[in-house]
């Protein structure tokens, strides 16, 4: 493994350029051109078995020994970008106005690249074949990697690994736990109905504002009231809209958010929950309440058996492994390919934070250490290299 993370620096330069040119020129969703011409151009490179559109993504096949009987390792890196204006002050930022590589996606897409390169230096050590899937659209709901294992992506594959990049952390750190690591994120909508007019005349209303601050409030009793004390779960509103001016009572109030959970079965309690709220709180404020609720990602379930071998692995390279870290309320679209095949994700520490604490995913000052690189790099090769 350390012979692994020494190769692996040795490509540090190709592979940060590679970061770097993503990072200028961000794509989001399922709409990446340049993105994904970039991505063959390096997997042309290396005489690989590329299929260009598989669910949206692609393909890349590097062929090894007894892949057809024991199945292949498949490695994943998302490619898409976030709506956010980049605020790092780097010589190589977002040139695209309003959208930036804020959650890494541009480090894991460089790793895996340089992961198939490493690789294919190596193709005769391999013990099976090596599949590498380049998703787009991770960052929407309902995410690119559902797309792809329908396209069949995952076919004649037995297990699939996935890395991300975690701020907070030094380089070289690497997490995972085996069982649920990340949250199913549904996202819900109410809107209230009721009856405008002038403020100074309430009494000729119905007011929806009123109406909405009483369901906020209902609403974040359910996780303390109804949650088991050790089980995980968030209910959080984020989005409250009503009204035009001061002394105008509105015809509609509006609120939106999201539900994190760690297990279907909660996850389905807290949405009737909430519809059972929703219908309360409009029959007994007489206004019309519609009840909007999107079940998300599926949980990151990662395979206990996967999730040893990767902390096993990651282990023989670096003294910073964490094998059973505390689930994190976060979704990933990775929880796809785990419902087709066994398989472990896992977070590579990227640096730490802004002293005052800005900079972590999403932000529009996350900036990683690229230092990290090597550390990915090497990561996903060793997990394809392992012979168990």
């Amino acid at each position: 493994m350390k012979s692994i993370l020494n190769q692996s620096r040795q490509r540090l330069d190709h592979v940060r350029a590679i970061r770097r040119e993503l990072h200028r020129h961000p794509e989001i969703g399922a709409d990446l051109p340049r993105t994904r011409a970039l991505v063959l151009r390096e997997l042309n490179r290396l005489g690989l078995d590329v299929r260009e559109n598989v669910g949206g993504g692609i393909v890349a096949d590097l062929h090894g020994p007894d892949e057809a009987s024991g199945g292949m390792i498949a490695l994943r890196a998302d490619m898409d970008a976030l709506p956010v204006q980049e605020e790092t002050g780097l010589d190589f930022a977002s040139q695209i106005p309003g959208q930036a590589h804020v959650c890494g996606h541009d480090a894991h897409t460089a790793m895996l690249l340089g992961a198939a390169a490493l690789l294919a230096d190596l193709r005769d050590q391999l013990p099976t074949g090596v599949r590498f899937l380049f998703q787009p659209n991770e960052e929407n709901q309902p995410g690119g990697a559902r797309f792809m294992v329908e396209a069949g992506c995952l076919d004649g594959v037995r297990e699939v690994y996935g890395l991300h990049v975690w701020p907070g952390r030094p380089a070289g750190w690497f997490g995972t736990r085996p069982g649920p690591l990340m949250a199913r994120p549904d996202v819900f909508g109410v809107t209230l109905r009721g009856k405008g007019g002038h403020a100074s005349a309430p009494h000729q209303c119905v007011d929806p504002v009123l109406a909405a601050c009483h369901l906020v409030t209902q609403l974040n009793t359910i996780v303390s009231r109804r949650v088991p004390p050790g089980e995980r779960a968030v209910l959080s509103v984020t989005r409250l809209d009503a009204g035009t001016g001061y002394n105008i009572i509105p015809e509609t109030a509006f609120l939106q958010g999201t539900v994190r959970t760690l297990s279907s079965s909660t996850g389905d309690m807290i949405e009737e929950a909430m519809r059972t709220m929703t219908d309360a709180v409009g029959a007994g404020m007489g206004v019309q309440a519609e009840f909007d609720y999107v079940r998300g990602f599926p949980v990151v379930d990662n395979d206990p058996a996967a999730a040893a071998k990767a902390a096993r692995v990651l282990g023989g390279m670096s003294e910073m492994v964490e094998g059973n870290i505390d689930p994190v309320m976060a979704g990933e679209d990775f929880s796809h390919y785990q419902r087709k095949v066994p398989g472990c994700f896992v977070f590579m520490g990227c640096g730490p934070c802004a002293a005052d604490g800005r900079g972590g995913l999403h932000s529009s000052c996350f900036c990683l250490d690229e230092d990290c690189l090597p550390w990915g790099v090497a990561a996903l090769a060793a997990l394809a290299l392992d012979r168990g």
